[in-house]
């Protein structure tokens, strides 16, 4: 008994040694999986202080956020937010002794990548960044969405910034290296940032570029909508909204501004009588030498401002280049309504070499200012230039108190494409009279509606309330067919294909030449009688263009002799003799057919 209870023993051991050796091996053939660590909900995460080596997921509320570090040096690492949702309770050393409470800060080159619908909330006290990157190149991409905000809606903090990208600051701003971090790209997914009741920076502070390829950003409130200190804006692709900011909707207070592709960007506020949708500036010695900046071009995409002081605003100054809007396509509309200020303007180029250029897309530029404001649909310091497109510039004054007029260029207007319509309650343009060539034309109004009609005279340029001035021409003349032939007594039909801009009147006149019968001719409908005794080899169709008669465009005839006459409208003589000679050849093959049946016949019987 005692041995089988020895050997039951054994047994048991080496079972229990068996199944452990499974469970090891089992463990050991899973892939690695990412470290755990605490729930950050509450506290925040600092990657600044210490980012993890591994990746690593945290608990965030119902959600998570995994830390993936870089894969090699130099790269960028990733944070993904899953339906994450965090506090701002971590309190960050970023640089030197500036400190800033934070939801998530990191440093380095970072991928943001959003999934779901996650949600960061910024502290109501003290100075919060919410989403702070220090040194860093951040990318956002993913299908899901990211928001910031107070949990508490009704909480006002002045030092609180949703998100902010900053550059090294060990290195100077002047340097041109400062610009190889403090840069932001938005391809995918939707940012919505609140900072409601901060009046300080912007909702997304970004010291050098920002750039929207893709997704949604949205901003509200704070000093600006979207602000970079130092370097451009460039929207080419998504979606961007900015609206009650206090001061600048998209501001590159050293830089340019640009817009263009399929972008859908909406700029609106009534958050103070000062606010300004577009901006781009030269502020002095603190922009890098290598940049320029102070310009704004809307090159595609549509863009739609409300605000009630400046719609697109620039500045020139002496010291460096800038200080130009320019409009190549796209949609532009500008409506600056509500302000108090002295000035208020849809499209405003200030300095002595400022200017406004547009050569192509559409421009709706419109100004209604109230009590002794001066209102402009468009205002340069120096010129108004239209090289294309359709631009539409109004003005007027609610109260009928201050200035409107629609163009106000003190080194004038020129319209060398296009078309430019101007009205105000004052005058349609101020200052100088419009330069005017061959190609340009006029329609003048004693109204703002563009009724009343009168007749332009450029000496009294300034009584107009409403002008049209259109650049009309005729580029090219084509004829179709190009080269043909055609027979004695009959008819050809010719079409002219006048190519243009404006409201050119695209009208041909016919001629034909080279013919030696009076009855050939060509109508003005383009058709063209060849006579029965024409005996030329060729003729020239030519189809001259009624509104630029120094356009016009030929085709070769080649003249073909028609058919003789028919005889009491049988066949000729000819052709019935062949008729009957083929019968008879076929009469005789029927009646060899049918005596080689026959013989058959008979030899076969």
């Amino acid at each position: 008994m005692e041995v089988f209870k020895r050997r039951v023993s054994v047994f048991l051991w080496l079972l229990l040694f068996a199944c452990a050796a499974v469970a090891a091996a089992c463990l050991a053939a899973q892939p690695a999986r990412a470290a755990a660590a605490a729930e950050i909900t509450q506290t925040g995460v600092d990657f600044i202080s210490s980012a993890p080596q591994t990746e690593t997921t945290y608990k965030a509320g119902n959600g998570t956020l995994t830390y993936i570090p870089a894969p090699e040096e130099g790269g960028a690492a990733q944070i993904v937010f899953d339906n994450a949702e965090i506090e701002s309770g971590a309190y960050v050393n970023f640089w030197s002794n500036n400190r800033s409470y934070a939801a998530v800060a990191a440093r380095g080159d970072v991928e943001l990548v959003l999934k779901g619908e996650s949600r960061l909330y910024l502290r109501p006290s003290g100075s919060t960044r919410t989403l702070l990157f220090y040194d860093s190149n951040v990318t956002v991409t993913g299908d899901g969405s990211l928001s910031v905000g107070f949990r508490d809606e009704s909480v006002k903090n002045l030092d609180a910034y949703p998100m902010e990208v900053i550059a090294d600051n060990d290195v100077p701003v002047g340097d041109a290296s400062y610009a190889e971090s403090g840069n932001f790209e938005l391809k995918s997914g939707t940012l919505a940032l609140n900072g409601k009741g901060g009046t300080k920076q912007g909702c997304l502070t970004v010291n050098n570029r920002i750039a929207v390829s893709g997704g949604a950003l949205q901003t509200n409130g704070q000093m600006a909508g979207v602000y970079s200190p130092y370097g451009d804006i460039e929207i080419a692709g998504g979606e961007v909204r900015a609206e009650n900011f206090n001061r600048y909707g998209l501001y590159a207070r050293c830089g340019s501004v640009s817009i263009g592709g399929d972008a859908e960007v909406t700029v609106s506020s009534a958050e103070r009588s000062s606010s300004i949708g577009i901006s781009g500036g030269n502020r002095g010695s603190s922009s890098p030498d290598t940049r320029s900046g102070g310009n704004v071009y809307i090159r595609g995409g549509n863009t739609d401002i409300d605000v009630p002081y400046i719609g697109v605003f620039v500045q020139y100054t002496a010291d460096m280049a800038g200080g130009k809007i320019e409009i190549t396509g796209g949609a532009l509309s500008v409506n600056v309504s509500g302000g108090t200020q002295s000035v208020g303007a849809a499209l405003y180029a200030q300095g002595d070499e400022a200017d406004v250029v547009v050569r192509g897309g559409t421009v709706d530029a419109v100004s209604e200012g109230s009590n002794a404001q001066m209102s402009a649909g468009i205002y340069a310091d120096r010129c108004l230039q239209v090289e294309g497109g359709a631009v539409r510039a109004g003005a007027k004054n609610a109260a009928a108190e201050g200035v409107s007029v629609g163009v106000n260029a003190e080194g004038g207007v020129s319209v060398e494409g296009g078309a430019l319509t101007a009205y105000g309650d004052t005058s349609a343009i101020g200052v100088l009279a419009p330069r005017r060539g061959q190609k340009i034309y006029a329609d003048a109004a004693s109204d703002a509606a563009g009724e009343n009609a009168v007749d332009y005279d450029e000496r009294q340029f300034a009584s107009y309330k409403y002008l049209k001035l259109e650049y009309r021409t005729v580029l090219s003349v084509a004829v179709t067919p190009a080269d043909t032939e055609a027979e004695c007594g009959k008819t050809l039909q010719f079409t002219a294909d006048v190519q243009g801009e404006g409201g050119f009147d695209p009208s041909v006149e016919w001629k034909v030449s080279g013919a030696a019968d009076p009855a050939t001719n060509i109508d003005q409908n383009g058709v063209l009688t060849v006579g029965a005794q024409e005996t030329a080899g060729s003729l020239t169709v030519t189809a001259v263009s009624v509104f630029d008669p120094e356009k016009s465009a030929s085709a070769v005839v080649a003249v073909v002799p028609g058919s003789p006459a028919d005889a009491g409208g049988g066949l000729p003589a000819g052709a019935v003799a062949a008729i009957a000679a083929g019968c008879v050849i076929l009469a005789a093959a029927a009646a060899v057919v049918v005596w080689w049946i026959v013989k058959n016949k008979k030899t076969h019987n």
